[in-house]
């Protein structure tokens, strides 16, 4: 069993790169944590599926990040 997981992160605006962060109770918050990236008022996706910062995430997933959009 892998003690790190590798995840890939889009972040709009900040670009991309890969974080480890432990096996067994990685989360797309945890990954977030682990690469600076703030995630309030963001929308994220693991995989290209909208999801919460509890979603588990496992080797070679990846996260996007995506600023909320006001318009009018």
């Amino acid at each position: 069993m892998a003690s790190a997981v590798g995840v890939r992160i889009t972040s709009f605006g900040e670009g991309r790169k890969r974080v480890h962060v432990p096996a067994g109770t990685a989360t797309v918050g945890s990954v977030l944590n682990a690469a600076g990236v703030d995630s309030g008022q963001r929308r994220v996706a693991l995989n290209g599926h909208p999801v919460s910062l509890g979603a588990s995430v496992l080797e070679d997933d990846e996260v996007t990040v995506v600023p909320r959009v006001q318009g009018g």
